[in-house]
């Protein structure tokens, strides 16, 4: 059922965006949805103009918890990124969430209780370079990113009462890991854009003993945007964060966004995953907001 809806709003959004290239000998068309990242795991390939941009959203996620007693919802409050253009083509992101997590027993008559637990995202510090540029005769833009994520010390692995704290909160010293993605647009006409990230992304998280930490998660997306009018972009995508010989995490994600101003986005999204190791559905909603010009 999942691979249909996937297949049927990838689809449908194709078919969508091929009508409307047919129209453009008519149709003078020009978007007003500003560049932004918000709600999508497909980051656009083109970067802000100079200045900053701040990207500000909530999001919830359900799913079961790593042992079978156990339902685990994950909301995420205040997830934000700052984007900073130093230039036409190169920009500075600086990216961290809170994430509050709430675990319920399976069985409501089990002796277990509810448990709940926050904590901080590590701190992404990144540039991004763009080296493809659609506004000078190319169909597509292009941009190398490059980022370090800071992983601050957590606390001690058991509560006050003796019992063991979540994997995410076990005391461990700050340590630095990176990552290295490419982030590509093809702009096939006006209202049509396919996008696509290819990259490697280090966490730290051990799953097969100390060694495996250093091991990389290959990440890709694939994302069909169509802008549907002026102030409106409608996407669907496909995600997977695979690590080798292990289970991925994939999943589809479709969003809408809504130029409130020409300065000012709105944006919704949800999506599902397409295995157990993946979230069984989340959904989002943020605004981006470019300070300056």
């Amino acid at each position: 059922m999942k691979k249909v809806f996937t297949l049927f709003c990838l689809s449908a959004l194709t078919f969508y965006g091929f009508s409307q290239v047919a129209m453009l000998k008519r149709d003078e068309f020009k978007s007003k949805v500003s560049t932004t990242d918000r709600g999508a795991y497909t980051k656009t390939g083109e970067n802000i103009k100079k200045g900053l941009q701040v990207e500000l959203g909530f999001d919830y996620e359900w799913t079961d918890s790593p042992s079978p007693l156990f339902t685990q919802r994950v909301m995420t409050p205040l997830e934000g990124r700052l984007r900073l253009g130093l230039s036409k083509y190169v920009e500075l992101n600086f990216a961290m969430s809170n994430r509050q997590v709430k675990q319920d027993p399976q069985d409501k008559n089990s002796s277990f209780s509810t448990d709940r637990y926050a904590y901080w995202s590590p701190f992404e510090i990144a540039v991004r370079t763009q080296f493809i540029d659609s506004k000078k005769k190319s169909a597509a833009d292009a941009s190398l990113y490059l980022a370090l994520s800071v992983n601050t010390t957590m606390r001690s692995a058991f509560n006050e009462d003796g019992t063991s704290r979540p994997y995410v909160l076990i005391d461990r010293p700050s340590y630095v890991t990176p990552e290295m993605a490419l982030f590509v647009n093809h702009n096939m006409g006006k209202r049509m854009v396919f996008g696509y990230n290819l990259g490697l992304r280090w966490t730290g998280v051990a799953i097969d003993g100390p060694d495996s930490a250093k091991n990389p998660d290959l990440v890709y997306t694939i994302r069909v945007l169509t802008h549907v009018c002026e102030k409106i972009d409608l996407y669907a995508e496909h995600f997977n964060h695979v690590r080798v010989a292990h289970s991925p995490n994939m999943g589809i994600n479709a969003g809408a966004r809504f130029a409130a101003t020409n300065k000012l986005v709105l944006d919704l999204n949800g999506g599902l995953g397409l295995n157990t190791t993946s979230s069984a559905g989340f959904a989002g909603a943020g605004l981006s907001y470019k300070l300056g010009k």
